[in-house]
């Protein structure tokens, strides 16, 4: 499956908040944040291979739809996905690589799902989501359309304990292949210079 369309999953529910003991309903209204910004440990755990990647970095969501995605370790690389395609950097190559959505439709299930969570408009998500709570604090959702379904089989989404950001979330893909990320150090609303969107970047 496009590894980006994971990866950005795991963006989307980073301004998500919530009260105990309120249904899933209401665990689903989104905070009204500008941006939000965060550092990440990934952990895939490969079927096939049986055996785990942990992958580190730092992330930018903003509310129209625009995110980078950074990896500092193993391999350095910077992902940027706006509204009409999808570029790529390779930070030891040094090469430029860019996907266009007209060239690979499940762009815009990426941007239809990133949508959704940013719309914090908790009757639009149920339409795509059967969604269920999860004590004490966590959202299991399995995805209705059949072109989700083949990306993933369902998204765990655990809140942190002051239900204000997200702690982490976990990911079972269609393939098998199951990813985790935790979240540290978010940031609402940051101060960031414009030239973080810059690709190739400084």
């Amino acid at each position: 499956m496009p590894r980006a369309l994971t990866l950005m999953l795991c963006l989307l529910a980073l301004t998500a908040a919530a009260r105990e003991g309120e249904p899933a309903a209401a665990m689903l209204k989104l905070a009204r944040h500008r941006v939000v910004a965060a550092d990440f440990v990934q952990i895939r755990r490969l079927a096939d291979l049986d055996m785990e990647v942990k992958i580190t970095g730092s992330m930018v969501s903003e509310l129209d739809g625009r995110l980078r995605w950074q990896v500092n370790s193993p391999v350095p690389s910077v992902t940027v996905i706006d509204r009409e395609k999808l570029t790529h950097y390779d930070g030891e190559t040094k090469r430029l690589a860019e996907i266009r959505q007209e060239a690979f439709p499940w762009l815009k299930v990426l941007r239809d799902s990133l949508d959704d969570w940013l719309s914090g408009d908790p009757d639009r998500l149920a339409r795509r989501f059967e969604v269920t709570m999860l004590p004490p604090r966590s959202l299991h959702l399995e995805p209705r359309d059949a072109t989700q379904k083949k990306l993933y089989r369902s998204v765990e989404i655990e809140l942190a304990a002051d239900h204000r950001s997200i702690a982490a979330i976990r990911i079972e893909e269609g393939a098998g292949d199951r990813l985790e990320i935790r979240f540290s150090h978010v940031r609402n609303d940051p101060a960031l210079p414009p030239e973080i969107w810059r690709m190739p970047p400084r």
